[in-house]
């Protein structure tokens, strides 16, 4: 084994082992290090060949899914030793560390991204579609890095008020989402400001388990129609995913396009067309690039009405917005919903995870 591939498999490994709460997930754990164990012998070598991060502009997951079949090796062996290591090393301070407030929770993932970053030797440049997804004020030298489908309505909302685009004692549930969403700027608008804001600014960004959050863009852009949206995503993307995987029956208007067909299509390897980039679907890794820019705190929506509150108080903005305000247009999305998962085969859940490698792993989000 290679030292970088050597590097790659412990390293997913002890995140693996912080991610086993019971026997459930670590059970869980032990088939994603067999996984992994595949990425350094199999796919690695001819990856190393294919995608050469570091010299190129652009980070991509292995071309190949992930898969779990590994010839001469004794899978229960395996899974097995994976298993006992969980449950002597790993159990006891992944409960702890259930209990730790946002600061703590912070830290930990700051250490996780780093680490993910390096071992992977992520090397995205600061793109102009990433300084379009930060917020700025100037006034308090802050920037928020929004991610759709992460709360980021909500946030729009309230830098709003901080930026002063509506009046103080404005009741921000009533801001419409067209102006949320078309008045707040971003870094793009910024050229001369950049490098000084992204060196002395506070940042932040808020993340969701990758499952999570294409689920919830799925059924919002997707399995209902937005309309408060200029773009129709019924017609201009889900037509062609229709068109893409159906040999008939395909909807001119996009209408009925299946969780399935949507995961195949966003989880095939490579760079990926404009409809496969949009922005609801794309990695956080790509949407806000952690690896280049160093975010003082990375929130969870899991953990949202905590985090966000943590961070407006770390903002000192309180004095402008009291709480964290709910989303008026909540889509609940959990991956265990059987509607949903359910239609996915294993090799639609091995593409998909193969994708969203990076921020499962930078994110310690467990792959079931």
């Amino acid at each position: 084994m290679i030292p970088q591939t050597r590097r790659v498999f412990y390293f997913c490994q002890r995140m693996c082992i912080s991610w086993s709460r019971s026997w459930r997930q670590a059970t869980v754990c032990a088939s994603l290090g067999l996984v992994l164990f595949v990425v350094v012998h199999l796919i690695a070598p001819r990856w190393q060949d294919e995608v050469e991060i570091a010299g190129r502009t652009h980070w991509h997951p292995p071309s190949e899914p992930l898969q779990r079949e590994v010839k001469g090796q004794s899978t229960r062996d395996l899974e097995q030793s994976i298993l006992a290591k969980a449950l002597k090393e790993g159990v006891a301070e992944d409960e702890q560390a259930g209990s730790l407030g946002p600061k703590e929770r912070n830290e930990n993932l700051q250490r996780r991204i780093q680490e993910t970053c390096k071992t992977l030797n992520i090397t995205l440049p600061i793109t102009q579609n990433v300084l379009s997804h930060m917020h700025f004020d100037h006034k308090r030298k802050l920037i928020y890095c929004y991610v759709p489908k992460v709360a980021c309505t909500s946030w729009k909302r309230v830098w709003m008020k901080m930026i002063g685009k509506v009046s103080p004692d404005k009741d921000l549930s009533t801001i419409g989402r067209y102006a949320v969403h078309t008045s707040v700027p971003n870094m793009a608008s910024q050229k001369g400001m950049v490098d000084e804001a992204l060196a002395t600014y506070k940042k932040f960004l808020f993340v969701r388990h990758p499952f999570d959050r294409v689920l919830s863009a799925f059924k919002d852009k997707l399995e209902s129609a937005d309309k408060s949206s200029a773009y129709n995503f019924h017609k201009e993307i889900g037509a062609k995913i229709q068109q893409k995987y159906r040999s008939a029956g395909a909807s001119p208007e996009g209408d009925n396009t299946t969780f399935s067909e949507f995961i195949r299509f966003i989880s095939e390897p490579g760079h990926g067309t404009f409809e496969q980039r949009n922005e609801h679907w794309l990695s956080v890794h790509e949407l806000c690039n952690p690896c280049a820019v160093k975010y003082d705190f990375v929130g969870k929506y899991e953990s949202l009405k905590e985090d966000a509150n943590y961070v407006l108080d770390w903002l000192g903005v309180t004095d402008l917005v009291k709480s964290f305000p709910a989303s008026d247009r909540p889509f609940y999305a959990r991956r265990y919903d059987p509607k949903y998962f359910n239609q996915l085969s294993h090799s639609d859940k091995m593409a998909f995870f193969t994708k969203y490698l990076a921020d499962f792993v930078a994110f310690g989000y467990d792959f079931v």
